[in-house]
């Protein structure tokens, strides 16, 4: 696990250097472009501000001659570009600039939109560079020599409103011009030389900090792939001696592991162990494919097999993988064999299943063993359904004789006699039941109750006094040691019933429940009959029927509650077992 942090934070560290540098790549080359397209707006503005420049220095030159007012109104509009860039540029250097005067400004000195947001951004973070702070003075410096063409327009204008201007004057005026237009003319190319000197060294800036990182990031790229192509020889070598450690674990195992194709229906892999399970080469077992093996497999298994080949080609793949097949195949030396073939789905990526992965387990002498055990154990349990029928037998011979020996007794023994009688009848219906089922460890109950409630009702219904019995039951199962008790604690209360709750009524009702409540049962018989008598308690209570039921609910760990409302109610409540009881004492925290 720790390894395995370590592996991954290495990439992380990996990832993160080639990502800063790849940011500080982009930064650098965004950075730039911007420096270098703030270089040639500047440029182009300046081409901008000479073109007016020359214009406004025609435009005046025309009016000195012509003396038209429409000449003058053209000097002065020409100079508004100029006048675009001055308010910009002053507005710049401003402690707190109105930047959208500054827009404004550098539009008016029709420079491009789209280039005015780099002239803003290039002046305030790099006018101290020394080649922009040449350039800002030559601009500045520029900018006093329009003034000075300013005045002159104005002089000029004054003397053309007045009638003063004579032709000496406007020979001095035009010499004044040309000079104002070189100078202007050599400013503004002082200007454009200042910014492609400050272009050309942010180019040179930029070129070597893109080699520097350039060169930085092939050789990271560099070693990362050198130290890969390392740890890939590595897991490569590692795979190498893992896949002949497991090939070594197939070839070598008893069982058979295989793999078929879905698509192809052919077998993609075969353990070579299968020549000692078969006694065929696995190249041919692969050759001949699944059919070779469904024509070697036992008569009375064919069906059954070509039924689950039949389910794998109609796309019911997954259904017939959950259980395990066994079947009788032929080696080849002409002897059957029982194997036990488990299969398992294989999905690509999308979740489709591409192949199934098999593992064949020779279990003939599992088969054999298994065949001794039916045997013997069908033996027992022939032995034991005679035993519980020698014993019903008996029981039902004992109550027999009870049944002879009470008619030559006193009148006032022959209750007893008949309780006797009718406990033993409760236990052999036990036995008969055990008698009749194949499984003998436990009784339904549910059954039980049914057919002692009706054997009891024929012992002692009449048609002086008709009572009837309702049955609540629930499918409850319990096992040989607590079924005995239960008949018989069921049988004395049911007794009692007949016996004492109906003495002076004709008709009545007893009502036999029984629940099921997880770890434990309860069952309750009730009659709606006299009642109890009022001294009456289980505690104190010294009878015979009493003692007796007592004895047994202590027998089997359960408790048993009697209550007199409307007739009288017994309430026996056991666990299923002792384990059961474990549990669910557990769970209830006593």
């Amino acid at each position: 696990m720790r390894r395995k942090e370590n592996r991954k934070a290495k990439l992380y560290h990996v990832v993160a250097v080639f990502v800063l540098l790849g940011m500080a790549l982009t930064t650098v080359s965004y950075y730039g472009n911007k420096v270098q397209s703030g270089s040639r707006a500047y440029i182009g503005g300046e081409s901008e501000w000479s073109k007016a420049q020359k214009e406004s220095s025609i435009n005046l030159m025309h009016y000195l001659r012509t003396e038209d007012e429409r000449d003058y109104r053209n000097y002065l509009k020409s100079l508004q570009v100029i006048f675009g860039d001055r308010i910009s540029r002053r507005e710049l250097f401003l402690p707190t600039p109105d930047l959208k005067r500054v827009r404004r400004g550098f539009i008016q000195g029709n420079n491009h939109p789209d280039d005015v947001d780099e002239m803003i951004w290039l002046l305030r973070n790099f006018s101290s560079l020394d080649e922009i702070e040449n350039a800002l003075n030559i601009w500045a410096s520029a900018d006093q020599i329009v003034d000075e063409s300013r005045v002159l327009a104005e002089d000029i204008h004054r003397k053309v409103q007045t009638g003063s201007l004579d032709v000496v004057s406007k020979e001095e005026y035009s010499n004044q011009i040309i000079e104002i237009n070189e100078r202007l003319t050599v400013a503004g190319q002082k200007f454009s030389e200042a910014m492609s000197s400050a272009a050309r060294r942010f180019g040179e800036v930029i070129f070597w900090v893109n080699v520097f990182l350039s060169t930085t990031f092939t050789f990271f790229v560099a070693f990362y792939t050198v130290s890969y192509l390392r740890r890939l020889r590595g897991v490569n070598a590692k795979l190498f001696r893992s896949e002949n450690k497991f090939r070594n674990v197939l070839d070598h195992s008893q069982d058979v592991i295989y793999q078929i194709n879905i698509g192809s229906e052919k077998y993609d892999y075969m353990s070579s162990s299968v020549k000692d399970m078969l006694g065929f080469d696995a190249e041919e077992i692969m050759e001949g494919g699944p059919e070779m093996i469904l024509q070697r497999v036992h008569p009375d298994d064919v069906d059954r097999m070509q039924e689950r080949q039949e389910q794998n080609q109609s796309g019911n793949v997954e259904q017939t993988m959950v259980q395990d097949s066994e079947f009788r195949v032929k080696r080849a030396d002409g002897t059957y064999i029982w194997v036990n073939n488990k299969r398992s789905i294989v999905h690509d990526s999308d979740g489709n299943p591409v192949s199934i992965v098999g593992n064949v387990r020779d279990i003939s002498v599992h088969k054999h063993q298994m065949e001794k055990l039916d045997q013997s154990l069908n033996e027992k349990q022939t032995l034991l359904a005679e035993i519980h029928h020698r014993v019903k037998n008996n029981l039902a011979i004992v109550s027999s004789l009870i049944g002879l020996q009470k008619d030559e007794v006193d009148v006032s023994l022959k209750p007893a006699f008949e309780n006797v009688q009718s406990r033993i009848k409760s236990i052999a219906l036990i036995h008969e039941k055990l008698y009749e089922k194949t499984i003998f460890s436990e009784v339904e109950l549910a059954d039980y109750l049914r057919e002692l409630s009706e054997m009891i009702s024929k012992t002692y219904s009449s048609e002086e006094n008709r009572i009837t019995i309702n049955l609540d039951v629930d499918d409850v199962k319990v096992d040989m040691i607590s079924a005995v008790p239960v008949g018989l604690i069921c049988n004395e209360l049911l007794t009692n019933c007949f016996k004492h709750a109906f003495q002076d009524r004709k008709k009545g009702t007893i009502t036999i429940s029984l629940k099921d409540l997880g770890c434990y049962v309860e069952v309750s018989v009730s009659d709606t009959g006299a009642g109890l008598p009022e001294e009456f308690s289980l505690e104190k209570t010294q009878s015979l029927g009493v003692t007796l039921l007592q004895a047994l609910t202590e027998q089997i760990k359960g408790e048993l509650k009697a209550i007199s409302d409307r007739g009288s109610r017994f309430i026996l409540t056991f666990p299923v077992s002792g384990e059961a009881k474990n549990k669910a004492k557990k769970k209830t925290g006593s």
